[in-house]
């Protein structure tokens, strides 16, 4: 990967051509992606707009083609992430941001992609029809099942483009300043209104549909500061590297548990600041 920012860098005409045919192809569009946020990063929105506007097209015809709007959604949320950490040099206002892609995807596919509408349908059915004819789960899930595939579909959309956005925040600093990324990283914490209002959509999910689907959006920039944190631990800690890749397998394996796991760890950090505590542990 590396191998792909230094050729990218080398001019507009290296980025754009890698940045519209990593889009055109099925499963790399969040290179393009990725190419197009280590242009902004790097030059500025002024200079990406060429690459960015060549970059639509095949998105476009993806969208006219076959309903896929995945390859928009992460070019222009991963585009917007990074447009905003070049404005405001916050990682964390960067990462919330992810909220757009994800948003859109709640508002669009009922309205402009009734393939993916029909599929998570289909899926919602499947799953209804694995529960007890009649129970109470059922019932109860009858109306929300769908939506709560939305915001499955919503949350993976915005994933992609997160990590394509740190992709290449990784570029950048390995070029241009090596270590930054890794300060940056481990340094991340979402602001204490932000957590609050995690939790509230969280509680309130339940009582609307739309929520239900919004709800695991919001958590998602709480999730990446949970992993920081963890990234953090393992620094303070002075431990091994294979503490980091026991964490990973057990991410892989134990999803559902390790994903609420980090999102409440990352909230208790942002109001109760865990970090100072594990640096108050490493350095007695």
């Amino acid at each position: 990967m590396g191998a792909i920012a230094r050729y990218v860098m080398q001019g507009p005409r290296q980025a754009l051509w890698v940045a519209v045919i990593t889009a055109a192809i099925p499963l790399l569009y969040w290179v393009s992606a990725a190419v197009v946020s280590l242009v902004l990063l790097r030059h500025g929105l002024t200079k990406t707009l060429n690459i960015l506007l060549a970059v639509l097209i095949p998105c476009i015809v993806w969208i006219v083609w076959q309903q896929e709007m995945m390859q928009l959604l992460v070019v222009g949320g991963a585009t917007l992430m990074a447009l905003v950490l070049r404005l405001t040099s916050s990682l964390q206002y960067a990462l919330i941001t992810s909220l757009l892609p994800g948003v859109a995807v709640v508002i669009l596919v009922p309205l402009i992609a009734p393939g993916w509408q029909a599929f998570l349908q289909e899926v919602a059915a499947q799953f209804l029809q694995t529960l007890e004819e009649g129970s109470e789960l059922r019932t109860l899930l009858a109306d929300k099942m769908f939506f709560v595939m939305l915001g499955g579909a919503a949350v993976m959309v915005q994933l992609f483009a997160c990590g394509a956005f740190l992709m290449a925040r990784h570029w950048q600093s390995v070029l241009y300043y090596p270590g930054g990324f890794k300060a940056e990283f481990l340094s991340l914490q979402m602001p204490k209104w932000y957590a609050v209002l995690a939790l509230l959509a969280v509680l309130l999910e339940a009582s609307n549909n739309t929520l239900l689907a919004l709800g695991p959006v919001v958590v998602i920039p709480l999730f990446v500061a949970g992993i920081a944190l963890v990234h953090r631990a393992v620094q303070d800690k002075k431990l091994s590297d294979q503490w980091l890749l026991a964490f990973y397998i057990s991410l892989l394996f134990f999803l559902p548990y390790m994903y609420a796991l980090l999102i409440l760890v990352a909230v208790a950090d942002s109001l109760l600041n865990l970090r100072r505590w594990l640096e108050d542990k490493a350095n007695p």
